[in-house]
């Protein structure tokens, strides 16, 4: 872990506890990033989660290739939702949310969120399994169908919803 992560345009941005997340193993594979994400350590643990127990054994099951990269963005950024002027703080903010946009193969194949959800090949049909699978692990889970801003990528976080964080959001 890094020291605590502060400042940025808003005063309530950073994180307590950040990692920086280059990649994870599962068995004798290495998935990485393209650049290393910084999120805090609570987050890196339910992400590294669904990508070893969820994605990577599927997609290795499906395509017989493991996942090299897993394309995404940086996860921490201060700002608010959707990069509104005004607003809740994104969980971006707080280190505590990653959006992941495609899954490139060793076999130099890909899985993009943009190209191939909602198309019935197995890429797309793992793209929705995946997803559901996501929505168990996070508590905000948007993809392509929620709304415009997210037709590229997957939005997951793990924020605070309802009086008692319970609340999920699985679009």
């Amino acid at each position: 872990m890094a020291e605590p992560l502060r400042g940025g345009e808003y005063q309530d941005c950073g994180i307590t506890d950040p990692v920086r997340l280059a990649g994870v193993v599962r068995g004798a594979n290495v998935t990485k990033f393209p650049a290393p994400v910084t999120i805090s350590c609570d987050f890196a643990r339910v992400l590294t989660g669904w990508l070893r127990q969820d994605v990577l054994p599927a997609v290795e099951h499906e395509f017989e290739s493991a996942v090299a990269i897993v394309a995404s963005g940086p996860g921490y950024q201060c700002r608010r939702r959707n990069n509104q002027p005004d607003g809740k703080l994104s969980e971006h903010a707080l280190g505590m949310a990653i959006d992941i946009t495609q899954f490139q193969l060793v076999d130099g194949s890909d899985i993009s969120v943009e190209k191939d959800w909602g198309v019935e090949t197995e890429k797309g049909k793992l793209l929705q399994a995946i997803h559901a699978k996501a929505c168990k692990r996070f508590t905000t889970v948007l993809g392509p169908d929620a709304d415009p801003n997210h037709r590229s990528h997957f939005h997951l976080d793990t924020g605070c919803h309802g009086q008692d964080c319970t609340y999920i959001i699985c679009q």
